[in-house]
């Protein structure tokens, strides 16, 4: 009927020195047709440059802001975003985001398939 979890009671995970902390709450919700995820970053911390295989990500900035870097055939862009603000970056497009202060983002990929992120050689 649905699924109901409070962000608190997920998990928080560190994948990497360095990397922001990610709350899968995805794995508690179970949807079907998309992945959400919460990232919690630290002023000054970003993710790696990459692009998706086949998921469109929504971004929703929760709290702080970020620098938002988007590429796509030769054509670079820095987009500032905060709170309140919303993104979607279709799977072609190179991203990566690098928090101006303490900042949580929900990511929402669909298609919902295992992660399919690329990185950049």
């Amino acid at each position: 009927m649905y699924s109901h979890v409070s962000l608190e009671d997920v998990d928080a995970r560190e994948l990497e020195d360095g990397a922001p902390i990610l709350r899968s709450v995805g794995i508690d919700l179970q949807p079907e047709e998309m992945r959400p995820s919460v990232w919690e970053y630290d002023a000054g911390e970003e993710n790696v440059f990459h692009r998706q295989g086949s998921q469109e990500e929504l971004y929703v900035v929760l709290e702080g802001s970020f620098d938002v870097t988007i590429e796509r055939d030769d054509e670079r862009e820095v987009l500032a975003v905060e709170a309140g603000d919303y993104l979607v970056v279709p799977p072609e497009s190179w991203r990566q985001l690098s928090a101006r202060e303490p900042s949580r983002v929900l990511v929402v990929g669909a298609p919902n398939v295992a992660d399919d992120g690329i990185v950049e050689d």
